[in-house]
């Protein structure tokens, strides 16, 4: 497992070095290797279902990040944070966190990617008090800052954000908003742009065109995109994955005599998983 690994590196490779810093440069590059490592840590916890782990991971992330005074790496950090308190439902949390990381990227070079994404942060947590007009505003600016980007060199340590990722996001947001039209065109946009080895993040558009098919009243259409996503579980590992299958089956539960539904979900019965995907909603951000 490459978790316990990562994990491993941190506490026997990157933590004597954190304790016998003593300033300078080279201290600030040692900080900012552990909040990455930190952050990345996190992600994976996340993936696979331990959210209290996760964010703790994230929290300790941003707390490097800020002691390297690396502004960048700190918004970074921002964007999973809010991401996260997204997936456990906690909108002002999201909102908030990635206003903070959008204070931090504007001290920052390189950061126009970053910025477009703590942009859609909050326009999904705007999405989730039905604040339409101000979501819709954060999705045209982040697609503004996306368009400036594509000549920019982007800072050192911050994850990658485009087209694929905006489309993403921007259907999670209209379906919340229950505006299926337009969450169906952003969705098949993600799921196109996504398509060869990027096998994980287009079963995550996938998952989230079979809820807005449902929305929309086209259950043997989401229990087909379930299905698809069903074929590729076993390759993905992934917690989060199955999370969002089994609250795809138990929404589609009620419609079992409809035959694709069936289907799906007597493939998704094969599947079984524990998941602590609600940990982590009690504690307190560290922004």
């Amino acid at each position: 497992m490459l978790l316990p690994s990562v994990e491993l590196y941190l506490s026997q490779e990157i933590a004597p070095y954190l304790l016998d810093a003593h300033g300078g440069g080279a201290v600030a590059e040692i900080f900012s290797a552990a909040a990455s490592m930190t952050e990345i840590a996190g992600w994976m916890t996340h993936d696979s279902g331990q959210n209290s782990r996760a964010r703790a991971y994230f929290e300790r992330a941003f707390r490097l990040a800020v002691a390297a005074e690396n502004n960048a790496l700190a918004g970074n950090v921002c964007a999973s944070m809010s991401h996260l308190a997204l997936e456990l439902r906690q909108h002002t949390d999201a909102l908030r966190i990635a206003t903070t990381g959008i204070t931090k990227t504007s001290q920052a070079d390189g950061t126009l990617r970053l910025t477009a994404r703590l942009h859609t942060m909050r326009a999904r947590a705007l999405a989730l008090t039905g604040e339409n007009q101000a979501c819709a505003q954060s999705l045209d600016t982040a697609e503004s800052l996306l368009d400036r980007a594509a000549s920019e060199k982007p800072a050192d340590w911050i994850a990658n954000f485009d087209e694929a990722s905006l489309a993403s996001e921007a259907a999670q947001c209209f379906l919340d908003l229950a505006e299926y039209a337009e969450a169906e065109q952003r969705a098949a946009a993600a799921i196109r742009l996504r398509s060869g080895d990027r096998v994980r993040s287009r079963a995550f558009g996938q998952l989230t065109m079979a809820n807005i098919l449902i929305g929309a009243g086209r259950l043997d259409e989401a229990a087909s995109f379930g299905n698809e996503v069903c074929k590729v579980t076993s390759s993905l590992s992934s917690t989060r994955v199955l999370d969002q299958l089994n609250d795809l089956g138990r929404t589609l539960a009620s419609a079992r005599s409809v035959p694709e539904v069936a289907h799906f979900l007597a493939t998704l019965g094969a599947l079984s998983h524990v998941s602590d995907a609600q940990e982590g909603q009690t504690a307190t951000w560290p922004v």
